[in-house]
């Protein structure tokens, strides 16, 4: 009996937790719809900005290199 009660309240939260999903996507997906439909009727077309220019040579900076004097003993 035990088994059996915790197993249907197992499928009833898979159950609830799968209607939840869907009321949520639907709910989002409507939402998506209406902005959508909004925009498309108060918007203007849209202006793409013209592309930058850029240097046709991108050079990185060269940094300076100090000398090292390294003494290597072995006795």
């Amino acid at each position: 009996m035990f088994h059996l009660y915790f197993g249907a309240f197992d499928i009833v939260l898979y159950l609830a937790g799968l209607y939840g999903a869907i009321a949520l996507s639907k709910a989002l997906c409507d939402q998506m719809d209406e902005a959508e439909a909004v925009q498309n009727v108060t918007a203007s077309p849209t202006q793409v900005a013209p592309m930058q220019a850029i240097a046709p040579h991108l050079v990185a900076p060269v940094t300076k290199r100090e000398e090292v004097s390294v003494r290597v003993s072995a006795n």
